[in-house]
């Protein structure tokens, strides 16, 4: 297994560019909200009929709440949702409180390959496979580093 970081914030077509990779080569991605945020009800709503399902939970990638649990939204992965995660930001940072829900983290069999704390500004790769690492290099301007 290797892990990869993001150092920069991706913005922009480099933005548009890994959301439609983690989209292509997962099965489902998640978003979460928190009780305590607020969040643009609109922007919620678009996605609502691509929920496969919804759960609250005080742990999920990342991160573990002392405070009320967060509900997570599981989404399919298609060519809507694609176009709605690229259109909803312009950054991967940008899916924050009080626009847009918190950590995107996208799945392939059920293993979280991306995962991003949006607060926080973290995001990373959990790589596998060779297949999985030569996918980032199709990303233009995408900025990571290998963790050690």
């Amino acid at each position: 297994m290797e892990y990869w970081d993001l150092v920069e914030n991706p913005e922009g077509e480099t933005y548009r560019q890994l959301i439609k990779v983690l989209v292509e080569h997962s099965d489902k991605f998640y978003f979460v909200t928190r009780k305590e945020l607020k969040y643009n009800q609109d922007i919620l709503a678009q996605f609502k009929p691509y929920i496969l399902e919804t759960y609250k939970t005080k742990k999920w990638a990342n991160t573990i709440t002392k405070g009320p649990a967060a509900t997570v939204y599981v989404m399919e992965t298609n060519r809507d949702t694609c176009k709605l995660l690229q259109q909803s930001a312009n950054s991967l940072y940008d899916w924050v409180a009080p626009n847009l829900p918190e950590d995107l983290t996208f799945l392939k069999n059920n293993f979280a390959w991306f995962s991003c704390t949006s607060h926080e500004e973290f995001g990373g790769f959990s790589i596998r496979s060779e297949y999985y690492k030569k996918l980032l290099d199709k990303i233009t301007g995408l900025k990571i580093e290998k963790v050690d």
